[in-house]
């Protein structure tokens, strides 16, 4: 009989990084008989992931859509009309005085599936503060009710776990198993006395399979292609309003006027709020006279994607699993990164993150990104042999994933 284990606070495929860690830990549990509950089913169902897909939320009935609704335009006030500090001080204090409050009911399938062993494989869920009060909720919930609970493949801000409420690092240590993806968060987690079961090993999606879609577009030459991928989310962060956008055109305009490299415009997530194809297609009106760039906009899974990333000689992300499967599939690889998750992945490659993660934060002049890039350009050889000797070994630490989660007794 096979073991089973749960996965949890998958926000749904249209996010192919969300996608990609969920196809990657199948693969490393194909052993178990695996349920999956996610915040968006129907977009699962749509990319066909092949497991049992069960909604994260029910009976979220009329009243508590209008309760939600009453609190984000609160939320949106309090953001409009308190400095930031303040704000974060009065969620911090909710938090640390009021507690949580959810409604048990919506989430009672997850509460009371059968597998003992439940994985929260959100990632990167703790770099954000609105997601950490019912990331804090449900792991207590599921601890109450006897299940010991995963936190596969994190990255945490080390400043969140060290200058939060008492109530980070208690949600954090009440976890049976942490496995850190990068090593700035797995440093963070042991300073702050989160060392009770806290391993660190590459993300699942390191071992993500490669499809190559049939019938690429003319302008995508194999082997000679700078793939690249922007995301509203990290333009949100700017400091300089269009920066990242600016950086872009520079960059595309350098390559094509000084080299014989095309371009592949290629999206990682393709959610309506929060939807790359937005900036990419700009991009596309802007220089598809020039037949020398492509534009990605199918609904591809996270395995096509990574496909076509890996036939491109560079690549330029946003996306943090745009970026491993660069990684992974041996691309050279600069990144536009905002948190922990892209400058640890890369400091653990490289052994730092200089010269291959531009952060967002940063951008200033509209040459920022092309700098990086020549760099990058000018390392081809060393970073392809970097790779060649170093990637095999630690995609293979991957595996350990599944060691870690076997040695938890049921």
């Amino acid at each position: 009989m096979k073991k089973t284990v749960t996965l949890y606070y998958h926000a749904g495929s249209k996010n192919h990084g969300c996608e990609a860690i969920v196809r990657s830990t199948l693969k490393i549990l194909q052993d178990y008989d695996v349920n999956l509950f996610s915040f968006r089913p129907e977009e699962d169902k749509f990319f066909q992931i092949p497991v049992n897909v069960l909604p994260l939320i029910i009976n979220n009935t009329n009243q508590k859509t209008n309760k939600k609704t009453i609190k984000q335009l609160i939320v949106l006030i309090l953001q409009k009309y308190f400095p930031k500090y303040i704000l974060v001080f009065l969620i911090r204090l909710r938090r640390q005085v009021a507690g949580i409050n959810y409604d048990k009911n919506m989430y009672s399938l997850l509460l009371n599936d059968k597998s003992e062993k439940t994985i929260s494989i959100g990632g990167d869920n703790y770099c954000y503060e609105e997601m950490i009060n019912l990331l804090y909720f449900l792991n207590k919930s599921l601890c109450e009710v006897g299940k010991k609970t995963i936190l596969l493949g994190c990255s945490i801000e080390p400043k969140t776990i060290k200058n939060n409420n008492y109530l980070i690092k208690k949600d954090l240590l009440s976890y049976s198993l942490i496995i850190a993806r990068e090593s700035l968060t797995y440093n963070a987690l042991l300073e702050n006395g989160i060392n009770k079961n806290t391993h660190l090993v590459p993300d699942p999606a390191f071992v993500l399979d490669t499809i190559i879609p049939l019938n690429l577009p003319k302008e995508y030459i194999i082997g000679n292609t700078v793939g690249i991928n922007i995301s509203p989310m990290v333009q949100k962060l700017e400091k300089t309003k269009d920066i990242t956008y600016k950086n872009i055109v520079k960059l595309i305009n350098n390559i094509l006027a000084d080299s014989d490299m095309n371009i592949a415009l290629i999206p990682h997530v393709v959610r309506d709020s929060d939807n790359d194809k937005n900036p990419l297609e700009k991009l596309y009106k802007e220089f598809k006279n020039t037949g020398r760039v492509c534009f990605f906009q199918e609904d591809y899974n996270c395995m096509q994607i990574k496909g076509i990333i890996s036939k491109c000689r560079f690549l330029v992300a946003a996306r943090t699993h745009a970026s491993i499967a660069g990684y992974s599939s041996q691309v050279p690889t600069l990144v536009i990164g905002y948190s922990v998750k892209s400058k640890g992945i890369a400091k653990d490659i490289f052994g730092t993150y200089s010269d291959y993660v531009i952060s967002v934060q940063d951008l200033k002049k509209e040459d920022d990104i092309l700098n990086s890039f020549k760099k990058l350009m000018y390392k081809e050889e060393e970073i392809r042999q970097h790779y060649k000797n170093f990637m095999p070994s630690y995609i293979e630490k991957v595996w350990q994933t599944k060691d870690l989660i076997e040695k938890l007794k049921d």
